[in-house]
């Protein structure tokens, strides 16, 4: 190669590392502005801890939950002790959301709702409901909040968990023993169990 040929690739070479050098800065900078949707989208859709039991120690200041039967979410309120709950629920269920939110009202807790979806197996109505209820319960200063997806119909409890997932909430389920003779969930037995919790200890 002539020398002529030699100071082109040089020169080349000089403006491929100066070009290389904005990329990286000009992608620090963006990483750095936008560090928490990379984190975000870093975690989504893992579940490294799922149906984890969580024990007695989490806590959490605020729920949304999906009502069907009021065992499990009365425990839930004995047993946590919320400061703040928001709750879904179908028409079928509305009489046992009313009880439930006179329940949490009576251990201390400020209820939002209970809010009524129309068609419980359209799930994006429940999405879009939760979505906007997470909101509301960030906006009391509620940073860390979980959903309990125990209660509902399947649907409902898809549209919640994607709510939660895209909010970064943590989900949960609620087992517990089913008393044969009673047709009901043993409250005693009750365990907090993981399905998606970033924000677990």
């Amino acid at each position: 190669m002539t020398e002529t040929q030699w100071l082109w690739l040089d020169r080349i070479g000089i403006l491929w590392a100066d070009l290389m050098m904005a990329v990286t800065l000009v992608g620090g900078a963006v990483a750095l502005v936008k560090r928490g949707k990379l984190r975000d989208w870093w975690r989504r859709n893992r579940f490294p801890d799922i149906g984890r039991d969580l024990g007695d120690n989490e806590r959490w200041p605020a729920f949304l939950l999906n009502v069907s039967k009021p065992d499990l979410p009365k425990w839930l309120i004995e047993n946590q002790q919320p400061a703040a709950l928001a709750l879904l629920a179908t028409e079928q269920s509305r009489e046992t959301a009313d009880d439930i939110k006179a329940f949490a009202e009576k251990h201390g807790a400020d209820v939002l709702g209970p809010y009524h979806i129309d068609d419980p197996d359209d799930p994006s109505e429940s999405h879009a409901l939760a979505a906007t209820l997470l909101q509301r319960l960030k906006q009391k200063g509620h940073a860390r909040i979980a959903v309990d997806v125990t209660g509902g119909k399947v649907p409902m409890s898809i549209g919640a968990f994607m709510a939660a997932e895209e909010a970064g909430c943590d989900s949960i389920y609620i087992s517990a023993d089913f008393d044969r003779e009673l047709k009901k969930p043993k409250p005693q037995t009750a365990r907090i169990r993981c399905i998606s919790c970033p924000n677990a200890d």
